[in-house]
Formats: C-alpha cells, structure tokens, sequence
C-alpha cells in the first residue's frame, strides 16, 4: 500500500491528542492521563526538550494497522510529519513569567521585520512573490526534538544483517561502544543577512555538510538594484548538540574466522553523552548512507558510500552500580538473605560455581568487586579504595576462568591479555579524528575500565615497557600522557585483576614467588592480594574434582549444594550495588590493634627465613581495604574487629599459599633459621669468619645465645664450619669454602 503523508499527518496528530495512558494521582488513584499533551505542555513550559514516541503506544492506538510499518521503514520522513503535527496541537505555556533568552529576543526581531517586509510588498503589490527564503523555518521556531522508540516486539539484528535493505529503516542491534568523540555544535539552520536591505534569509541544514548560499533570492536583488552580499550569521543560527561514536560488533555474534564488525553512529541533543568507551549497549535508529564529500569525494569517485545510524534510543545492558535501581523484590530477597546468615560465604560461592573449590580465592575475588572505600584528603591527596588482586600458578587452575566471570559479573569491566595488549592499549593511544582531523586521545583497556574492572590474563607475557604503564593506574588511578603534542591526565579508577603463570612451566615452590612468576617486586607490592594456586596430586581432592567436572559435564550445570543454592549473576551484581551504598570507617578502637598487627607482621617476617619480602605499608592499607570491604557486604558504617581478622586471615592465607604448597606456613625450627640468616649474612658481605660479638649483633635481636650457640655446634659437627676458639659460652667460626 502507497504511503498518504498527508492522512498519516492527521492519523499522527489525532495520536498525540487524545492518546491515554493509565498512571496513578498522587493519592494512588487509578487515572487516565494524556500522555503525549502533558509531554507538550512540558515543552511549552520549558521543562522538557525531547518528544519520546513509543511505537508500542502507535500500534496500539491507529486503526491503521501499517502505519506503524510505515514509520518503521521510512522513519526520517515520519519524524517531520510527528514534529509537524506536534507544532499544530503544541499548547500554550501555563507558566506566564517564563524567562526571555536569547531564541526568543532573536525570534521577535524577526517576526517585527517579516512584518515589516510582508507591508511592503502588500503596498508594492508584490504580496503573492515573497520568497519561501524569508519564512522562517519550522526547525527554527521548534524546541524540541523528535524521538521513537520501537516496539517491543521488533527483531533486534545482528550488526552483521543491517544491510542496504535497511536504509532508511528503523533498526535495533548491540554491540560495545570503542570510541567516543567530543560533543560538538552541528548547524542545522543557517541565517544569513543582506548587507544592503537588512533581510534575514534561512537556509536548513540536514547533513554534516552544506554549500552556503552566495546570492541572495530574487526579491532582495531586485530591492537593491542587483547588488547584495551575503553574510553568515552565527548567532542567529541555529546549532544542536552532535556526538560521534564507534560501536563494535559483539565478541558472541561475531562468526568463525572473521573480525568483528564496526558502525558509526550519530548521537544529537539529550542522548549525547549517553554512551561512553566499554559500555555494552542496544541502540535503535535509522540506518541512513553518508555519501563523501570534498576531497573524499574525489578520492572515492565511485558508486560506493559510507553509512551510519542516527541513534533514537540508547539502552545499557548492564547499568553500573551507581545507576543501578533495585526493584522491591531484589530488595526483599536481599533482606532474606542477609537474615538467613552467612551470607559472605553464600555470595563467595555464587561466583563460577561451576569451578570446584578455591573458597578462599572466591571470597578474595568477592572483596575485589565491592571494594573499600576511596578517600581525598583536605591536602588532595588520595587514598584508593579499589582491591588488587593477582592470581598465580600452575596451568589448568582456573585462573582465567575465573577472570572472565568476575568480568561477566561486573556492570563495567574489559578483559584482555597481556601478550595482546601493548602499553598504548592499556592506556591511550594517539588518533586522527575523522570528523575534524585533529589528534585525539582514544583511551585503552584500562581507561575504558574506569569504575569497574580490568581483568589481565597472561600478565606474565607482557613486555617490560607496557608493563610500567601499569605502575602508575594501580596506585595513583590516574594515566599521565604526552603525546602528539597533547598533555594531560586520564583517570584509571579501575580494580586490576591478573592471572599469571609460572616462569618454569610449573610452579617451583623452592624458588621465591619474583623468580617463578618473573615479576619485578615493585609490581608485586601493588596488589593486595597475591594467591598462589597449586595443583599437587592429591587422592581425596581429585576424586572430588573429577566427580564435580564430570557432574558439569553430564547436566550442564554445577552440583547442587548441600546449603543454599548460588545466587544468580543478576541477584550478586543486585547485592553488590547495595553493599556499594555504604562507606563504613575504620572507629579509634581498632587503631591499637591494627598497629599491633601490622608491627607483629614485620616482626615475624623479620624472623624468619622467607626469600621474599612484600610486608610493606601498602600491607597496612590493604588491610583496611579488605576490612571495609567485609563491613560493606555486612550492610555495616563502621568496621569491626571480625572484618579486620577475616582480612587478616585471608591476608596470611595468600602468603601462605605463596610458599607452602599445603596452604600453611612451614614450621622452620630456630636453629635451622640461624644457619639461614648466618648463610645469607656471608653471602652477602663476602665474609669468610664471624667472632661471638659479630653473631650476636645481627642475630641477636631475634634469637637467643642458646640456639645461636647451639646452630654453631650442631653444624660444625658435619663440617660446615669450623669452631674458632677455646672458649665454648662464645665461639667463633670459619667458614667451609668449596
């Protein structure tokens, strides 16, 4: 059936008036109201600048049943019928003291000088010749722009299917936005005036592109004599807000062998800044060709054209948590869980459930998503509250697995490779953009994660340079450019999550945790939570592992557990939005203790023979990152003594786990750490004696004279060293040298 514009107008502008929808009065009565004329009346009275439609709403009410199919493949021109019919029912402002702007002194001036003209013609009898230049545009005079949403049952697409019989057509599909311009002016009606009669004359723009007029129209040359210039007026024209983005086919939709996708899409008035770089969106629009212009043109001298979609709506597939709204049932079901009890340990095992085991790497990851609390000092200084976590061992652990669930889980999070990834894609790289060709930043994986999670796989294989990138995004939070002439700072409020494998294949638990996992100390320190994840034979855990995989196998999901079932990735995402509502602190009391423990750490590393050393005072603030982390997920303001030890705990756990494959600190007996530090002492100060006085200087402070003396005997008598002296209650000794 042919389209009639003209009927669709009036079927359009009967839609708008007498539309009802059902909604509540503030008493919670039941009532029917107007909704696209109390939409209007908002627009009049300045409230509002945007005419959302729902199509929903069109197909339900028009006794035409193809005019919704009409809007959908010719969406462009429907929208001017929707904007014309909007004009001719818009009602008068209630609001009487409305403030004067700009628009509206520069549309008076203008209306008293098209008067002034239309009189004079009218005498010179010229009445029925003016010039369609002289009126003023409808877009002009318009307030509002026109959007449409589409109906609920309309197919989404794969980037991959929106082809060339889609021009024109009103489109759905999802990708993930890559790239993000500034928001910059678009003109959409330019004003000109005449130098000699003072005519204002309008021409509308509806590309990015436009040719301005040179001559004026015929009725102002003839005023003149044939003499007038044109001179653009910039203030009286008339500009919209325009974005650019690049949207990327989704990693799931993208088929075997191929490369994904990529489309370019228009972002005008309100829904600019509605997309940032990561985010996963569906978006709906019209599918429209640009043809090249200027020098591409002639460059491109071909049939072909470029395309892009004109965005009408925007809806995020995961909404971050501070935008996240919790419906009444999320939150009765969060009350009941909180009252069942346990509940930390409920959530630790809701996370990849189909992995066996690793409780306490589950509940680290857990903390990871809530995160501590981030603080600026009066001085500006800040303290992070974001919890590092990196995961290191032997292949076949499930490192990388559990990687890409906590990502899955998180509303904002990017996961890549460290081989795959350079420092520029980290960070920022230098790009020309297409729209102004001047040299713009494009931020990488760890800006694109701001507020959310960067997980790292292979964190080992990255090379040395792209790895310092890093140093400054795990502490500071921020990254530091100068490029291409461009000086400025990103933020990288981002939690880093690693997976790393060991440098010799295995895990070789004789060797300090820098030598297997190769890297440097300073990089090691800035994580909160390092996790040695071992795979040693084991006949009890394997028979249970092997049960557990084949279960997964069998019925496609992980067996149900004796206690309460795991929770959804949509009830743990709802859990840890509520839990990141509360910013509890660290009370006086607990300062005493915290010090004690933190000082008592120190003390026994000091102690003992560890070849590593990572008890620093990023220690302390891990601590009470993890503390408050624990109270966040108590819905709790303020830590308790519980919060610091199950830190603690899980702070002993991974540096145990570190050295000990069985998952406990080794028992070293003292006079086996004498013979260690007295070993390291002559290695490192290349000495081949020690009198009494030298041991008891370095030794002393953590030792007796009793094991002192008796690590000197006990090891003299298998010839390691030579007891020096006559006196037996303070030896000497030289060492054996090969």
């Amino acid at each position: 059936m042919a389209m009639d514009f003209r009927s669709d107008r009036q079927a359009l502008e009967d839609f708008l008036l007498n539309f009802l929808e059902v909604g509540h009065d503030d008493a919670g009565k039941t009532v029917t109201k107007p909704k696209y004329m109390e939409m209007l009346q908002d627009i009049a009275n300045r409230q509002r600048s945007t005419l959302e439609v729902d199509l929903d709403d069109l197909d339900g009410f028009s006794k035409d049943p193809e005019l919704v199919e009409h809007l959908e493949r010719n969406t462009q021109q429907y929208l001017v019928l929707l904007a014309e019919a909007a004009d001719n029912i818009m009602p008068s402002a209630t609001d009487e003291n409305l403030p004067e702007d700009v628009f509206d002194v520069l549309l008076d001036q203008r209306r008293r000088a098209q008067d002034m003209t239309r009189a004079q013609m009218e005498v010179e009898g010229r009445a029925e010749q003016q010039d369609p230049h002289f009126a003023l545009p409808p877009s002009l005079l318009r307030r509002f722009e026109v959007l449409v949403r589409p109906r609920c049952k309309a197919t989404r697409r794969k980037m991959r299917e929106i082809s060339a019989d889609c021009i024109g057509s009103l489109v759905s599909f999802k990708g993930i936005v890559t790239q993000v311009s500034d928001v910059r002016p678009l003109l959409t009606v330019a004003t000109y005036l005449d130098d000699q009669t003072g005519f204002e004359i309008y021409q509308e723009v509806t590309g990015k592109s436009f040719n301005p007029l040179l001559e004026a129209p015929e009725e102002v040359k003839k005023m003149n004599g044939g003499k007038s210039e044109l001179f653009m007026q910039v203030r009286g024209s008339k500009f919209v807000k325009y974005q650019e983005c690049k949207i990327q086919e989704c990693p799931d939709e993208v088929p075997q062998g191929s490369t994904p996708r990529t489309l370019m899409v228009h972002l005008r008035g309100s829904l600019t800044r509605s997309l940032k770089a990561g985010d996963s969106v569906v978006l709906s629009g019209i599918f429209l060709p640009e043809p090249y212009t200027g020098q591409r043109a002639m460059l491109r001298a071909t049939l072909l054209t470029a395309t892009y979609m004109e965005v009408m709506a925007v809806k995020q597939n995961k909404q971050s948590y501070q935008d996240m709204n919790l419906s009444d049932g999320q939150r009765a079901a969060i009350e009941s869980m909180t009252e069942e009890g346990d509940i930390y340990t409920r959530l630790a095992t809701s996370i990849a459930p189909e992995i066996y085991g690793h409780e306490d790497v589950k509940k680290a990851l857990l903390l990871a998503m809530v995160g501590g609390v981030s603080k600026v000092l009066g001085d500006g200084m800040k303290l992070r509250g974001d919890i590092h976590a990196c995961l290191m061992g032997d292949p076949g652990v499930a490192k990388s697995q559990l990687l890409r669930y906590v990502a899955h889980i998180s509303p904002r999070a990017v996961y890549t490779t460290g081989k795959g990834s350079s420092g520029v894609g980290l960070t920022a790289a230098v790009m020309k953009d297409p729209t102004t060709n001047e040299m713009v930043l494009e931020g990488g994986a760890l800006v694109m994660a701001d507020k959310g999670i960067c997980c790292i796989d292979e964190f080992d294989k990255m090379e040395d340079g792209d790895r310092t990138a890093i140093h400054e995004v795990m502490e500071q939070q921020t990254v530091s450019i100068a490029k291409a002439g461009i000086t400025t700072t990103l933020n990288t409020r981002t939690t880093v999550l690693a997976a790393a494998n060991p440098a010799f294949g295995r895990y070789d638990i004789r060797r300090s945790p820098a030598e297997n996992i190769n890297l440097p100390a300073a990089l090691l320190s800035r994580f909160d939570i390092l996790w040695l994840m071992l795979d040693r034979p084991s006949m009890e855990l394997d028979l249970s592992l092997a049960q557990h995989v084949l279960t997964v196998h069998r019925d496609g999901r992980p067996p149900v557990p004796v206690g309460a079932a795991p929770l959804p990735p949509e009830m743990l995402r709802a859990y840890i939005a509520a839990a990141k509502q509360y910013e509890p602190y660290v009370p006086e009391s607990l300062t005493d203790y915290l010090a004690a423990v933190y000082a008592e750490m120190r003390a026994e590393e000091a102690a003992t023979d560890m070849p590593h050393s990572y008890t620093t005072a990023r220690t302390l603030l891990s601590i009470l990152r993890l503390s408050q982390s624990l109270a966040r997920l108590r819905f709790a303001d303020a830590v308790e003594q519980s919060d610091v030890d199950e830190a603690l705990r899980l702070m002993k756990m991974s540096k145990a786990s570190l050295y000990d494959d069985a998952g406990a600190e080794r028992a070293v007996d003292p006079i086996s750490q004498v013979f260690s530090r007295i070993r390291q002492h002559a290695e490192r100060t290349k000495r081949d004696s020690y009198s009494w006085a030298d041991l008891l200087d370095f030794l002393g402070t953590s030792f007796k004279p009793e094991q002192i003396r008796q690590c000197l005997v006990d090891y003299a008598s298998i010839n390691v060293w030579q007891l020096d002296g006559t006196d037996s209650e303070a030896p000497s000794i030289v060492l054996a040298r090969a």
